[in-house]
């Protein structure tokens, strides 16, 4: 039950913050959608997600900073700015709670060129775990998400 509990309470708080998403993007930019994992011991996945029919990106903009990580121990994040693809804006964020950790690496840019146009896609991996404390386990789950916004090229 307090599994349950603990994953009803980390949805409840990721649909949260997708209702926030278009505020996190910065002026200028759209709003792609979330990345987003949870799990009760650890979540370790590259997830994607596609971005809108005929959206373009403005690869003039390279985000310069960037948090990958809470920066607990395990969190090994490898992610620089430079890794992100030009025209993207990313804020990742995850659980805060005592023994969870998070982390975000390997940003990844495609095409798919299955439909009447070709569209972006963009992923990440993912990573979030509950440490083997006996406290951590019994307040919920761990999670992990990424907020995704891009840049569109301006029309001239």
């Amino acid at each position: 039950m307090k599994k349950q509990v603990g994953f009803l309470t980390i949805s409840f708080l990721l649909m949260s913050s997708l209702s926030r998403a278009q505020e996190r993007c910065p002026e200028g930019f759209r709003d792609a959608g979330t990345l987003s994992g949870s799990d009760s011991e650890t979540f370790d996945k590259t997830v994607f997600l596609t971005l809108p029919e005929y959206a373009t990106l403005d690869e003039s903009f390279q985000q310069i900073a960037v948090r990958a990580t809470n920066g607990k121990k395990n969190a090994k994040p490898n992610l620089r700015p430079q890794d992100i693809p030009k025209g993207f804006y990313i804020t990742p964020y995850g659980s805060s709670e005592l023994d969870k950790v998070w982390a975000v690496s390997e940003p990844q840019l495609k095409t798919d060129n299955t439909g009447a146009s070709t569209r972006y896609v963009f992923g990440m991996h993912l990573f979030c775990a509950v440490n083997g404390s006996t406290f951590s386990q019994n307040e919920g789950a761990c999670a992990v998400g990424v907020q995704v916004c891009y840049k569109p090229k301006s029309r001239n």
